[in-house]
C-alpha cells in the first residue's frame, strides 16, 4: 500500500474492522465516512498545487539566475578593458544550471496546474526538442567560459551573442511572453 492509502484505510477502514457484519453502519457515520475521504482527496489536490507552485517558483528563480549573468555579461563585455574574471563566472553561473534545465519542468508544473508560469505547454508535448534544445546551452556557455578566462575579449564578445541566440531559440517555441 502506498502512504496516502495507508492513510485512508487507518482513517476509514480500520475503525470498522473488528465490527459484526451484521451491524448496519447509521447513515449518518456513512456520511462522516464520505466527507473524511472527501476532504482527504481535496487536500491532496491542496498539496500537488502548492508543490507545483514551489517549482515554479524555484524554477523562475533559476532563470532569473542565468538572465541576470546574461545581463551582466552583455553589460560588461561593452567596456573597453572587460573584467574577464566576471565574465567567466557568469558563463560558469549559466554552465553549471544549464544541465539541470530539464528537470526543472516536471509534469504537472505547466498551464494546466493553474498557477502562473511561463512555460508553454510544447514543454511537455515536445519534451524530447525540449531536452535537446536545454542541451545546446551548456557546451556554448562552457565555450564562452573558456574563452573568458584565456582573456580573449573578441572571442568572448562574439560567443556571448551565440549563448544568447541559443536562449532565445529555447525561449521562442517553448516560453510565453
Amino acid at each position: 500500500m502506498t502512504g496516502r492509502a495507508k492513510v485512508l484505510h487507518k482513517m476509514v477502514l480500520a475503525p470498522f474492522a473488528n465490527r459484526s457484519p451484521t451491524k448496519m453502519r447509521t447513515p449518518r457515520k456513512s456520511l462522516t465516512v464520505m466527507a473524511l475521504v472527501a476532504g482527504v482527496c481535496l487536500a491532496g489536490g491542496a498539496v500537488a498545487a502548492v508543490n507545483a507552485k514551489s517549482v515554479i517558483e524555484a524554477r523562475e528563480a533559476n532563470f532569473k539566475t542565468m538572465g541576470k549573468a546574461m545581463k551582466t555579461m552583455n553589460d560588461g563585455l561593452k567596456a573597453d578593458a572587460p573584467d574577464m574574471a566576471a565574465i567567466a563566472a557568469n558563463a560558469a553561473t549559466i554552465r553549471g544550471l544549464a544541465p539541470k534545465i530539464t528537470t526543472w519542468f516536471p509534469k504537472g508544473t505547466g498551464p494546466e496546474s493553474g498557477v502562473k508560469t511561463e512555460a508553454k505547454a510544447e514543454v511537455w508535448k515536445d519534451a524530447a526538442g525540449f531536452a535537446a534544445a536545454a542541451r545546446r546551452l551548456e557546451p556554448e556557455a562552457a565555450k564562452l567560459e573558456a574563452l573568458a578566462r584565456a582573456g580573449d575579449v573578441a572571442g568572448a564578445r562574439a560567443q556571448v551573442r551565440v549563448v544568447g541566440g541559443t536562449c532565445k531559440g529555447c525561449h521562442d517555441k517553448f516560453k510565453a511572453d
